[in-house]
């Protein structure tokens, strides 16, 4: 995680619960920590969390955290957050969170898409997943991105920890995750050799 504008202590999962406890929209973990939670297993250490919300539920985010510094991360720059509209155009999908100014930040809030019926791609919106198949539960209560879903997203600009977390997970999803690698994976991406 870039500390070029402050240092990061993350929050653990159970206190993510405890923030998200009273939000009147769904949401759900997503990166490193949404794989771990679908394998049931940890094999790496993880910089920060990330948590995904809806583009449209995003200003009730911001009045969920009342009272923290929210900040979007954009164009490599960070700008305070009001609770504004995040324009996908001006490429706002990440918004750094943490309790005070003075605080690490703890929390960084993904912006996604969707709508009533479906989880939608941001990079590609033909691929749209029915949110009962993208967002999973773990034993824990904890929401999560679906691990096909998560590994797609992370398929492009890999860094070595996505091709670490590719190779753990493959070999676990089920028959229809694999399916979806397969039909959305560019041809000739390293991780198809993982598939079965």
């Amino acid at each position: 995680m870039d500390t070029a504008f402050g240092p990061w202590a993350p929050l653990a999962l159970g206190d993510v619960r405890h923030v998200f406890a009273r939000a009147p929209f769904r949401w759900w973990v997503t990166g490193g920590h949404a794989l771990e939670l679908f394998a049931g297993r940890s094999w790496r250490a993880h910089d920060d969390i990330d948590v995904s919300v809806c583009r449209t539920d995003m200003p009730v985010l911001h009045a969920l955290l009342d009272g923290w510094s929210q900040a979007v991360a954009a164009a490599g720059a960070l700008s305070p957050w009001s609770g504004s509209v995040l324009a996908a155009e001006r490429h706002e999908n990440n918004v750094w969170c943490r309790r005070s100014v003075d605080s690490p930040w703890c929390l960084d809030v993904t912006v996604a898409d969707g709508d009533a019926d479906a989880w939608v791609f941001r990079r590609d919106p033909r691929l749209r997943v029915p949110w009962a198949s993208a967002v999973l539960m773990s034993a824990d209560e904890t929401p999560y991105l679906a691990p096909e879903l998560q590994l797609i997203f992370k398929s492009r600009d890999r860094r070595p920890k996505d091709d670490v977390d590719a190779a753990h997970v493959m070999p676990l999803l089920p028959d229809a995750g694999l399916e979806m690698l397969l039909r959305w994976l560019p041809v000739g991406h390293t991780w198809l050799a993982m598939l079965p």
